[in-house]
């Protein structure tokens, strides 16, 4: 078994590399993933970064679950949320979601206010904690919001391919 030490960098640490995306990207591989526009490895691959760093910036380094204690809600609001996400009481071992990020938490924060005016999700914290959510209750969110330039590219090419069927006959 090897170890290595100072010593065999002559003195020296070895040297970090920096990093080949800038800040901006960091920030718009955030917001693509946070707004569902991409999947983390989408996000990662696009814009260059290790998928490791894009779950650190988002998700924070250490106990991403204790999002869940963070939102203080009962285990019949838990219930209440998978049933409105995956229709668990037609099919009871569905864990697949087709619902947005975006109306799961207004779902989220309309059941928590009955109990408390004031909750609300602020900054990361509603994708964090649906993030948490979705691995505690083994989620697959199917969810994918398309953006209105890669609606109009994919019917622009099923036009296209319906106008090449009709040339064809």
């Amino acid at each position: 078994m090897f170890r290595y030490g100072r010593q065999d960098y002559h003195g020296h640490a070895p040297k970090l590399k920096a990093p080949r995306w800038t800040d901006g990207q960091l920030q718009e591989a955030i917001q693509a993933v946070v707004t569902q526009r991409m999947r983390f490895t989408q996000a990662a691959t696009h814009y260059a970064i290790p998928k490791g760093t894009l779950y650190d910036n988002i998700l924070g380094k250490s106990k991403r679950m204790a999002v869940l204690d963070d939102a203080g809600l009962t285990a019949d609001e838990e219930r209440s949320i998978l049933d409105y996400c995956c229709y668990t009481s037609v099919s009871p071992y569905n864990r697949r979601t087709k619902k947005s990020l975006k109306e799961v938490l207004a779902f989220v924060i309309k059941l928590r206010r009955a109990r408390d005016p004031g909750f609300t999700f602020i900054g990361l914290t509603g994708f964090r904690w649906w993030w948490a959510f979705c691995k505690k209750h083994s989620i697959v969110s199917l969810y994918y919001e398309e953006s209105d330039k890669s609606k109009s590219s994919r019917l622009g090419k099923v036009k296209s391919e319906i106008n090449t069927d009709d040339d064809e006959s």
